[in-house]
């Protein structure tokens, strides 16, 4: 017992500092939404139809603090159109944060 969650402890710790500071790429944009969610139903529910937008990357969804984080290719889709997702499986969903590859000039 102590050997795994000292390894579920390690690994998680290795895949924070992976994802620390990770820069979008070209065309990689993510958004951040709070939801109506209210149950273990309505997550699954989004997890089986969201990811299935077009240009949706990855996405994960926070049961306890009702939120969705989608990281989405913005030459394919845009956080309006995965808000307005959301909103057609009968959630409300609000931008709470948004976030863009910068441009090279």
């Amino acid at each position: 017992m102590k050997t795994t969650t000292t390894f579920l402890l390690c690994l998680t710790m290795l895949l924070g500092a992976a994802t620390a500071g990770a820069q979008l790429k070209p065309n990689e944009a993510e958004a951040t939404f709070k939801t109506s969610i209210s149950c273990n139903h309505c997550k699954q529910r989004l997890e089986r139809s969201i990811p299935f937008e077009k240009g949706v990357e990855d996405m994960v969804v926070n049961l306890s603090d009702k939120t969705v984080y989608v990281k989405y290719n913005s030459k394919k889709t845009s956080a309006d159109h995965i808000k307005k997702a959301i909103e057609k499986l009968g959630y409300s969903a609000e931008v709470i944060s948004e976030a863009k590859a910068e441009e090279k000039k």
